[in-house]
């Protein structure tokens, strides 16, 4: 079996050809794979945040977020968000919408996201922030010489000023739609749960055969809670409205086997087995096996909601198509 660095390497390569199916409906200096080797200080006042200052020039619906980061140096989680600015310190204001993404210790740089957890309208002429928040010891998303430089400001923990700090050519990919790769697609509904919050899954790894550091995600969903990845074989299968039971919700792939965890409650700089709040993953290491190569794979999140008052107190993702290369 390959090491984990080697297959994240791997994978990273092959990002061009496996990249994300869908176009972003707004990016910046994200033409190049390349970006600075700077990292970001590790701050005992909690973890980093980068917000970088943005006005659309016409209106989008936006579902998620990519930037270019990596983090060799520390196993951690990462969010993406949209703020609101405020009208008096022209700052960052109040979140909106955002999602979290976790990135072991050794993974190198590379467009790396989430889905966001409301579908949010970001209205053409009106002022937002795009705010990255990272463990610390982070890559830069920062393409040297990129354009435009827009505001930036930062600050460690989730309290105190923000700060300006030097513009540079941050490297982000806004998208009208979930998370998507060619080999790895969305399928069927996802559904709120109690905290108004849209649980989705995706990944950000790629389904190679071998790749040991392959996992599933989920964002939006209920922390501290018991989580089940299903996973499915019937590639042809249909969504089911799960009516009553769960007012909303969809089963989005047939069941042939389940697998438990527990959704995060800690920050961007929790361990691993702590996780972060709102977000789940299930590592899925891919055996090296090459009969493996072109095999279907379908999953799910499903995590209790306490707070649900459906029947069947859960929320339920969109279903992955997944497709081994």
């Amino acid at each position: 079996m390959k090491n984990s660095s080697t297959l994240l390497l791997a994978s990273l390569l092959l990002s061009t050809a496996l990249s994300a199916q869908t176009k972003p409906c707004v990016s910046m200096n994200d033409s190049t794979n390349k970006a600075t080797g700077l990292i970001t200080a590790k701050s005992f006042a909690g973890p980093g945040h980068w917000a970088l200052q943005w006005t659309p020039g016409s209106t989008y619906v936006a579902q998620s977020l990519t930037i270019f980061t990596g983090s060799k140096y520390l196993a951690g989680f990462h969010s993406l968000e949209v703020w609101s600015q405020d009208a008096k310190t022209k700052k960052p204001g109040v979140r909106l919408a955002g999602g979290t993404w976790y990135l072991p210790k050794g993974t190198v740089q590379g467009w790396y996201g989430t889905n966001l957890d409301k579908i949010q309208v970001l209205a053409k002429g009106t002022t937002y922030w795009i705010v990255w928040i990272e463990p610390g010891w982070s890559n830069l998303p920062h393409e040297v010489g990129g354009k435009p430089s827009l505001p930036l400001v930062r600050r460690s923990g989730s309290v105190g000023s923000w700060t300006m700090t030097p513009a540079w050519g941050f490297k982000f990919r806004l998208y009208c739609s979930p998370q998507d790769k060619v080999v790895l697609k969305p399928v069927g509904k996802p559904c709120t749960g109690a905290e108004k919050l849209i649980a989705t899954s995706f990944s950000n790894t790629f389904p190679l055969v071998g790749n040991s550091a392959f996992r599933i995600e989920g964002t939006g969903v209920p922390s501290g809670a018991a989580s089940f990845l299903l996973l499915g074989a019937k590639k042809a299968f249909q969504p089911i409205p799960l009516n009553a039971a769960a007012t909303g919700c969809f089963l989005n792939t047939d069941i042939v086997m389940l697998l438990v965890g527990k959704s995060g409650t800690g920050n961007q700089q929790a361990k691993p087995a702590v996780g972060a709040a709102h977000h789940v993953r299930f590592d899925l290491p891919i055996p090296n096996n090459t009969s493996l190569k072109g095999s279907f794979l379908g999953t799910q999140i499903a995590v209790f909601d306490a707070k649900s008052k459906n029947k069947l107190p859960m929320v339920f993702t969109n279903g992955l198509q997944i497709t081994f290369q």
